[in-house]
């Protein structure tokens, strides 16, 4: 990759708009990305419109319905490539940006996590890989309140969305928000899972869920305990 960036480099514009006209040609799904904001210095201070990367994450999915005529793993390959523009963004410090991608993936691959069930490993990495991203502009917003509720949200509904599905969570999401954040995002955060666990049962599967629930929210209050 470093070495294509180098040879685009080292082109004139002209030469760079007939390859862009030929790509196009060839992959006119990609246009989308002449219409919206890209990961690069200029671009900073520039909003993102979540409508565009919702069109995007919805035709990556629907990708799998024509898998026989494309290679296998093309979902994953889509998300994960509009991940790298929040992978990027999030590098260069513009969290805001990258939280506003971040957001339409990670809510939009759970809402249809069970609509393609194939494509179980492809949601799965790309929900796990939106957790390094998420933490990324969690620390960095460190004195934007409101832009860390939003990291906060978006963590929360990873966590009770695997939760919710009886499935294993690799990362330590309760963990990681017990402790960095504040007693005003604790309280926040007390108010969620209490809500989770008047949704949940006791009794079979669906208390183990509740189980994490109760010790998530007693993790919170304990370290608010005097």
């Amino acid at each position: 990759m470093n070495i294509l960036k180098k040879s685009l480099e080292q082109r004139e514009k002209p030469e760079l708009i007939a390859i862009i006209t030929y790509m196009l040609r060839q992959e006119p799904e990609l246009e989308w990305l002449l219409n919206t904001p890209l990961p690069i210095a200029s671009s900073r201070k520039t909003s993102i419109d979540p409508k565009i990367y919702k069109q995007q994450v919805l035709a990556a999915m629907s990708a799998g319905d024509y898998q026989r005529k494309r290679k296998r793993g093309e979902v994953q390959r889509r998300l994960t490539a509009i991940k790298s523009i929040a992978d990027e963004f999030a590098a260069q410090e513009n969290y805001a940006a990258a939280l506003t991608i971040y957001e339409v993936l990670v809510t939009e691959v759970i809402e249809h996590f069970n609509d393609y069930r194939d494509e179980y490993v492809a949601f799965s990495v790309i929900l796990m890989g939106c957790i390094d991203g998420l933490d990324s502009c969690f620390a960095g917003e460190e004195d934007n309140p409101e832009m860390r509720l939003r990291v906060i949200r978006v963590l929360f509904a990873i966590y009770r969305f695997y939760t919710d599905s009886w499935m294993d969570l690799d990362e330590d999401i309760p963990g990681l928000l017990v402790g960095n954040t504040t007693p005003e995002e604790r309280q926040v955060i007390a108010g969620w899972l209490r809500h989770a666990l008047s949704q949940t049962k006791a009794e079979g599967s669906a208390g183990d869920s509740r189980q994490r629930y109760e010790a998530f929210l007693a993790a919170l209050e304990q370290i608010d305990r005097p």
